[in-house]
């Protein structure tokens, strides 16, 4: 889209336009790491001949002759280089040649910088935008014509989900590849292959830079503010992204992913699709025959089709032995029998295998007739390759000091893919044969080069994964802990999922144990995160017992406290609190202020849920001692916690003194995320005490403030605060506007006690009864699943009170 617009010409033209360049040498393309894109896009670059090419266009261009007719009316004779100094506003030479009749005029008086930009604006919306970045160059293509007929005919007959399964090798990526150039020009396309290596994250960051190309942001929006998202809201964002545009999203090599993220949000989408009038299909390549999307929905109609993908028929397969010129038909019959029209397989025969020899299995065959006949070099090429995971440029394998010449010949004879002009890889199939055969030592060699390629690239989350991965395969495992404990913390906080199945690949035995500990206190926070909460708390108590016999009290606490935060999101108050109590016993020893005030806090929240509200004032109470004798900032948020706690129990006047210090203390510091939670404390205040103007100010002057610093819980939290103060002054509309769409971000990021509450405060507020009703039994079914009885018990009463139409 940047190169459309920057030449003012449709976008479709600009993949034709860039093949003709780079096939007489003027440019090059690469795989390269754009800032602020998690995967890598192709990016190019003049070669030495274009860089001259491209001086002597222009130096060419600019003497072109031009008439400039300005406001005067007087018509300027000048030239498209020198049109810049004449004109009054800024204008690209790529515009002056698109606003320029055919006799060489250019009329200036009705045009205008914001007219050429608008102009430009909808010239691009009407094109058609495609994202094929890791599809492979087809070499060549025999039958498959009744495949692709049933795909295409299914898909332009209405809104639809294919899932399209084959085994490895059997051609899945090149119909995918036929599949999309049937709608090229015809619909947005978008092509995303999934590794092993990667979860949701990956196709959602795709899907997200698609859909910004095509004009719309928000699903980038929702991804940005969403650590996790969640499936339902994915699908239903997407859908109504793609509405009113003609789109085609095809997912190759699925069976990789497990996450059940990704997995749940196609379900939700394909069931969503059915019905829909919009042209919008979902192909879904996958080696596994297991039905991943619904192929029914609850009334029974069809939500997906299945489209099993299997060999050549014999004619299209003989094709593919194109270099055997006198092939009997015995010994044909023979090799389909035996590959059973597998295209991958009668390719590597084509390149030099015996159409004669007999062999019992086909892995048998491809060892003894193709891998065996390689040279050692073509080998060493061929396994440095299939180690990366991603396609890799020449100069990661030069750096091997490999001979990269036999590229050529490996590309040749199918054994590697060219994904362009310096980057290669190799198909799956040919991958887990070669690793099969490696020495556990020269996989240690290959892995560790790897390693040293990641080290001097940029670092990134990507770069940092992947030196992560080839640790582990290298058996480097301290390494690996190493960059772990250093990134892994961010890592996860930037939605980096895959962490967990590389910590759980890690070999324990000869690492410290403190650094064994920690990796199970991540692993642990990590199944905590993803909702995995039996898992996390098997972890985390492993992890408690290293802590515990390598003397690391330090540790202990902190595993405590989160298995204290796993109790009670299980719901099991009394577990929480007694945990709670355990930790707070390690961080009064080690005179640890803010880890004790934080877990007073902490334990005073559980009694207050159990209403045990006098021993709820005793822990509000010594968070005032550590208060009182700690100097400094660091329990701002501390008692920022407190003065909230006390409003919520009553103590307005002890909640008064903590918030109006907390906010002049966050307003010197200068730290805007603290300072709107202490301001969100005092409009709580003046919210008690009935100063509902003062209330508003602080609640708003808050809520902008989380809103730009990206704390979605805080975010919610103070429009739930918002809401109550606009109801109590009577503006209904106003509060129900404000619940509704705190509600929105509380499902898109899985706050579950905030979902509650919120449905709780739109039951208290709704207008007519069956509306209180349907919230309130909503909110009811939210706190049963948390384990809140008293708050269940409260909702109960309203909706008895909703029943009785009070």
């Amino acid at each position: 889209m940047g190169i459309a617009n920057a030449v003012a010409i449709a976008r479709s033209n600009v993949p034709r336009a860039i093949s003709g360049l780079k096939d007489q040498g003027i440019l090059v393309e690469r795989q390269a790491h754009v800032r602020g894109v998690s995967r890598k896009r192709k990016a190019y670059f003049l070669t030495d001949s274009g860089i001259i090419m491209a001086s002597e266009t222009w130096t060419r261009l600019s003497e072109f002759p031009l008439r400039c007719i300005l406001d005067e009316g007087q018509p300027v004779d000048t030239t498209l280089g020198g049109v810049k100094s004449v004109l009054p506003f800024e204008m690209r030479p790529v515009d002056v040649i698109r606003y320029m009749d055919e006799n060489g005029s250019l009329d200036a008086r009705s045009l205008s910088q914001d007219l050429i930009e608008r102009d430009l604006s909808k010239h691009v919306e009407k094109q058609l935008v495609t994202s094929l970045a890791d599809l492979p160059r087809l070499r060549h293509f025999y039958g498959r014509t009744t495949e692709l007929d049933n795909m295409g005919n299914l898909i332009e007959a209405r809104a639809t989900t294919l899932l399209v399964p084959g085994i490895a090798g059997i051609g899945k990526t090149t119909v995918a590849s036929k599949l999309i150039e049937r709608f090229m020009h015809r619909r947005n396309l978008l092509y995303h292959r999934c590794q092993d290596w990667e979860g949701s994250r990956s196709f959602f960051e795709s899907i997200a830079d698609w859909l910004a190309s095509m004009g719309n942001s928000e699903f980038a929006s929702y991804l940005a503010a969403t650590p996790i998202p969640q499936p339902a809201d994915a699908a239903r964002l997407l859908i109504e992204a793609l509405e009113g545009s003609p789109s085609l999203i095809v997912i190759d090599d699925f069976h990789k992913v497990s996450d059940l993220v990704l997995h749940q949000t196609f379900q939700a989408m394909s069931l969503a699709l059915l019905g829909s009038e919009e042209k919008i299909g979902l192909v879904i390549f996958s080696r596994s025959f297991k039905p991943v999307v619904p192929t029914k929905d609850a009334e029974g109609r069809i939500a997906s089709l299945v489209l099993p993908l299997d060999g050549l028929d014999p004619d299209s397969g003989r094709k593919l032995l194109s270099s055997f010129s006198n092939l009997e038909d015995e010994q044909w019959l023979h090799i389909h029998g035996l590959s059973r029209g597998h295209p991958l397989v009668l390719e590597l025969i084509n390149r030099g295998a015996s159409a004669g020899a007999f062999h019992e299995t086909l892995e048998h065959y491809v060892t003894v007739e193709i891998f065996s006949k390689l040279s050692a070099e073509q080998k060493r090429v061929l396994s440095a390759l299939s180690i990366y995971r991603e396609p890799m440029v020449l100069e990661a394998l030069a750096m091997q000091q490999l001979d990269t010449d036999e590229l050529d010949n490996l590309v040749e004879s199918g054994l590697a893919r060219q994904a362009d002009s310096t980057t290669y890889d190799v198909h799956d199939l040919i991958r887990e044969f070669l690793l099969r055969s490696l020495s556990p030592a020269l996989k240690e060699e290959f892995h560790a080069k790897c390693m040293e390629w990641y080290e001097k690239q940029p670092q990134s989350n990507e770069v940092a994964i992947e030196l992560i991965y080839h640790s582990i395969q290298s058996n480097q495992f301290e390494t690996a802990s190493e960059i772990i404990m250093d990134k892994g913390r961010h890592l996860v906080s930037q939605g980096h999922m895959e962490l967990l199945g590389l910590l759980e690949r890690i070999e324990t035995k000869d690492l410290e144990p403190s650094t064994v500990v920690l990796l199970g206190q991540l692993q642990g926070d990590i199944l905590a995160l993803l909702g995995r909460l039996a898992q996390a708390e098997e972890v985390l108590n492993k992890a408690l017992e290293g802590a515990k016999a390598a003397n690391n009290p330090s540790i202990e606490a902190e595993i405590l406290s989160s298995l204290a935060d796993v109790s009670r999101k299980q719901g099991n108050s009394d577990v929480a609190l007694a945990r709670h109590k355990q930790a707070l016993k390690h961080y009064i020893s080690q005179s640890n202020a803010v880890w004790a005030a934080r877990t007073y806090n902490n334990i005073g929240y559980l009694l207050r849920r159990k209403n045990d509200l006098n021993k709820a004032l005793e822990a509000y109470g010594e968070v005032e001692t550590i208060l009182s004798q700690s100097k400094g900032n660091e329990l701002l948020s501390s008692q920022i916690t407190l003065a909230r706690a006390l409003i919520d129990l009553g103590e307005v006047q002890r909640a008064r003194e903590h918030a109006m210090d907390a906010h002049e203390a966050t307003e010197a510091m200068g730290d805007a995320a603290l300072h709107a939670r202490a301001q969100a404390v005092l409009g709580r205040y003046y919210s008690r005490v009935e100063q509902s103007e003062l209330a508003m100010f602080h609640y708003s002057a808050a809520l902008e403030a989380m809103n730009e610093a990206g704390d979605l819980q805080a975010l919610v939290e103070i429009t739930i605060l918002l809401g109550e103060v606009l109801h109590d002054a009577g503006r209904i509309d106003d509060a129900m506007e404000h619940y509704r769409e705190a509600l929105v971000i509380a499902e898109a990021n899985d706050l579950r006690m905030q979902i509650g509450e919120l449905l709780t405060r739109l039951g208290g507020a709704a207008p007519d009864r069956q509306g209180r009703m349907e919230y309130l039994q909503r909110a009811l079914s939210v706190f049963r699943e948390l384990g809140a009885r008293s708050r269940m018990k409260e909702v109960q009463m309203m909706v008895h009170r909703a029943v009785m139409g009070r």
